[in-house]
């Protein structure tokens, strides 16, 4: 089964049975568990929003903690008693919970919201792929793009066009990242292991890969 929970909560809020996993996203967490109640916020002013659309989860329940040591609950908790997670995500229209990550790591491309795990997810399928991380790197005019940070298997040589090609057939073509970079593993090392790599150092590496002096290095 798929469970989102946090460290505040002490406990698991919302679970999806194997049994009803089946052909849904990844990023679909199951409904509320008894007890538990969830909303979707605007992150900016705390307005609750329509029911699939996107913003920040907040969560009430049981096992809720009363607050941080040396912080007030008002500190803590907003004035309905739900703990605001920065985590980013949507309720559909059955009340499922989808989580798109934390709300520091979705990519924010023109006028458009992109989830690094939507993405990341359809590029796991492609053969080859030990491991991925899709950053957003700033960008002047739409604010940040879309970049695919990838360790293959050893052996296998990922084709940057062959594999966006692949992604245009399973995402919206704003969501396909401009571009694939390929890392070793001991590049990667320092930023959380072999299975999981965390989305602010991989971002820096990016835009350091990316930068006019780095690119022009490479062409030359």
């Amino acid at each position: 089964p798929r469970s989102y929970g946090t460290t505040e909560t002490l406990a698991i809020n919302c679970s999806l049975p194997s049994a009803q996993a089946r052909g849904l996203p990844k990023e679909c967490y199951g409904v509320p568990l008894p007890g538990n109640t969830l909303k979707i916020v605007n992150p900016i002013t705390g307005v609750v929003v329509p029911r699939g659309e996107r913003g920040e989860i907040g969560i009430k329940g049981p096992t809720l903690m009363m607050g941080y040591l040396g912080k007030t609950s008002e500190e803590t908790l907003d004035a309905e008693g739900f703990y605001r997670t920065a985590d980013g995500g949507y309720v559909d229209a059955e009340g499922r919970l989808f989580w798109e990550g934390r709300l520091s790591d979705i990519i924010r491309t023109g006028a458009a919201n992109v989830s690094p795990v939507e993405v990341d997810d359809a590029i796991s399928t492609y053969p080859g792929i030990k491991v991925t991380q899709t950053v957003g790197v700033p960008h002047e005019t739409l604010g940040e793009i879309v970049v695919a940070c990838i360790v293959p298997h050893e052996g296998a040589v990922i084709d940057e066009a062959a594999l966006r090609d692949f992604l245009k057939q399973r995402l919206a073509s704003y969501k396909v990242p401009r571009h694939v970079l390929v890392f070793r593993d001991d590049e990667l090392s320092m930023t959380g292991g072999a299975t999981k790599i965390k989305a602010g150092a991989v971002r820096q590496l990016a835009v350091e890969r990316l930068s006019p002096e780095n690119r022009s290095q490479k062409a030359s």
